[in-house]
């Protein structure tokens, strides 16, 4: 396979820029998670639109300086699309993404957080282990696997989202077998485990050489579908919903199913190139308008006839999901998707409504991706662009609007790569940008069991 090298050509169209593939992205033949070759299911145009089950490893190419990034955008956002296509590919690689409308998908057959970090600090169960009781939950309900979501507040802790329906957005992060097999290998599945572990922390990168893929961490955002949602335009689920008890505010730990839709997904990608990860961001269409350019249209998290101005302001306390008329989020989103990104995001579109114009996943967009200019240079590695926010992950910290403008307060405003590059596991040392490793527990020995 050839490295994916630079592909773009800038061309000032209208007010702004955007930009076209011109040569072959050198991804064809790139084993899928399996190890198969599954290039027969592609589907390619004769832009290099590629719809393929097969993951991409890397982004080869060696940024010089910030003029240079509006141009290699397109690489890194191709690899984006790549990834999601892929990710969101049937388990079954020999079906088409989107041939029957909605799928199943191969990242919701990965290690839920929960699965790795036990409550007791314990070993988790094989990877292959998780994958078969998965597959037996998949048959039983029909078309995609059960997802147990409990976590109801975003990254920071910065407050819960609420959409229209006064329903909680909830939240779970998976991670694939290369990560898995990282964490399993060397016990950072537990407190105990991490403080012995006196290597520096690297998970697996990708690399385009060796046509291996590096460690990935999918997190996901879902709301549960309810009146004035369109379900056709959503990837959807069954899922098991848990709401923990809270005996101060009478509420009980309670367990119930809901058809989801997804709203929100968010790609780490480690790789040789960029060990800083590359992070994609992608979201359901109707989520949010973009700030001053709003339209009379239905939202997921936005309600015209409300105005701005209770805009991006986290929900008031208690958060509780059980409670019962909760005022709507008002989300916008501050930084409008870049020209040339939108352009790939209509590149896309028109390749998914070519297998099938009632696919749901035509009604998904790449926001932005980040990846650092300078890997070598500083920790950071200078991350382009400096800010980038999901609107349903990082909500409440796009940037400031005051006065009708916008502004960016470093430490505070959303970046990946500026967030992660914090994160820790409970030895203290760096985690390898990722803050999983801090969910783990102490190990807890069971009775009569000596053996860890």
């Amino acid at each position: 396979m050839k490295k994916v090298r630079l592909l773009s050509l800038l061309l000032a169209v209208g007010i702004g820029l955007t930009y076209i593939s011109i040569g072959s992205l050198g991804c064809k033949g790139r084993p899928s998670s399996s190890g198969k070759d599954s290039t027969n299911t592609s589907v390619t145009d004769s832009g290099q639109t590629t719809l393929s089950p097969n993951l991409p490893y890397d982004v080869t190419i060696a940024p010089t300086d910030t003029v240079l990034q509006t141009q290699i955008r397109a690489d890194f956002d191709l690899f984006s699309w790549e990834s999601f296509i892929a990710l969101n590919w049937s388990p079954d690689s020999t079906e088409i993404i989107g041939a029957n409308g909605d799928n199943a998908t191969v990242w919701e057959t990965w290690k839920e957080n929960a699965e790795v970090f036990l409550p007791d600090g314990s070993k988790p169960a094989p990877w292959n282990a998780a994958l078969q009781q998965k597959n037996k939950v998949l048959v039983q309900v029909g078309k995609t696997p059960t997802v147990l979501l409990t976590d109801v507040t975003q990254p920071f802790l910065t407050g819960p989202l609420i959409d229209q329906n006064g329903e909680y957005t909830r939240f779970e992060i998976v991670m694939n077998e290369k990560m898995f097999d990282y964490i399993d290998n060397n016990v950072l599945y537990n407190y105990q485990g991490q403080q012995k572990f006196t290597d520096t922390i690297a998970f697996p990168s990708g690399n385009n050489e060796k046509k291996a893929h590096g460690a990935i961490m999918v997190k996901a955002s879902w709301k549960i579908m309810g009146k004035g949602d369109d379900t056709t335009r959503f990837h959807k689920t069954r899922a098991t919903i848990h709401v923990n008890a809270i005996p101060k505010q009478g509420v009980k730990d309670t367990t119930y199913t809901a058809l989801v839709g997804l709203v929100g997904l968010h790609i780490g990608t480690k790789s040789q190139n960029n060990p800083q990860w590359i992070w994609s961001t992608f979201e359901q269409v109707d989520n949010a308008p973009t700030f001053n350019a709003v339209k009379d249209v239905h939202y997921n998290f936005y309600k015209a006839a409300a105005g701005n101005n209770n805009m991006n302001n986290a929900p008031a306390h208690p958060w509780n999901p059980s409670i019962p008329g909760q005022t709507p989020s008002q989300i916008v989103r501050l930084t409008p998707i870049f020209e040339g990104t939108q352009a790939l995001n209509d590149a896309f579109h028109k390749k998914l409504i070519a297998v099938n114009p009632k696919t749901v996943w035509q009604y998904y967009e790449l926001v932005g991706t980040q990846w650092p200019v300078h890997a070598k240079q500083s920790a950071t590695g200078d991350p382009f662009p400096v800010y980038m926010a999901n609107s349903t992950l990082e909500s409440y910290i796009q940037g400031v609007v005051r006065e009708g403008k916008i502004s960016y307060v470093p430490g505070v405003t959303s970046s990946c790569i500026g967030c992660h590059n914090g994160a820790t596991s409970w030895s203290g040392r760096t985690s390898d940008f990722t803050y999983l490793l801090r969910t783990a527990s102490a190990y807890k020995q069971a009775a009569g069991n000596k053996k860890k």
